[in-house]
């Protein structure tokens, strides 16, 4: 009998693939939830995944490199969907506003990532830790570049778009770490945070209108 073509067969495998690699990071992810990554082991996540020990190194070499993709995950998506809210905004409040709206949402369905992040980001893994790093600083440039055509502030230096948007993005990802804690504790208590950093976010806003750099 002749043998099916190669194209019969590629998608089946790339499919089964990619099951695979998601089930080893949600099994990382579900591990992490009480561990940190250093103390991760590689056949700790395989028998999570139900997948034989053999099977993590045809996606990733080390523990490292599945956390680096865990880092990834958890703010590209993020980075997206933010941008997203403040170009479809009229004014400073709307940013707010729309901002906060987009954080919560990520946050509550991410838990288990920004509860890694939290963890991670004083990590003794140290390519994790400049990950994140990395990924807060891009999270910043990003912001300073749309804070630039904003009226109030489209005639600053960059230096003093960056510190605003530094200002801005360590309250996010503060809010981030206190919704996580929220969210297990006293999830009554989100609108509480919410609030306040709604609030908190106006207070900068409205520093930066009096803001003279020199």
């Amino acid at each position: 009998m002749p043998r099916p073509p190669r194209s019969l067969h590629a998608e089946p495998r790339s499919v089964d693939k990619s099951r695979t690699r998601r089930a080893l990071l949600d099994g990382a992810l579900d591990l992490l939830r009480d561990l940190s990554l250093d103390n991760l082991g590689i056949r700790e996540v395989t028998r999570a995944a139900g997948v034989a020990p053999a099977a993590f190194y045809r996606h990733f070499q080390r523990i490292d490199d599945l956390g680096l993709v865990l880092v990834e995950e958890a703010f590209v998506t993020l980075r997206e969907l933010m941008n997203e809210a403040r170009a479809g905004a009229a004014d400073t409040d709307d940013i707010i506003n729309n901002s906060v709206t987009v954080l919560v949402a990520h946050v509550r369905s991410h838990q288990d990532h920004y509860r890694f992040i939290a963890r991670e980001q004083f990590s003794p893994v140290t390519s994790v830790k400049l990950a994140i790093r990395r990924e807060i600083k891009l999270f910043a440039t990003e912001l300073s570049t749309d804070l630039a055509r904003l009226p109030v502030t489209n005639t600053w230096p960059t230096p003093d778009l960056v510190m605003l948007a530094d200002l801005i993005v360590g309250l996010m990802v503060d809010t981030a770490k206190r919704l996580i804690d929220v969210l297990e504790e006293a999830p009554e208590r989100e609108p509480e945070v919410v609030r306040e950093t709604e609030r908190r976010l106006r207070y900068l806003s409205f520093g930066a209108t009096a803001w003279h750099p020199r």
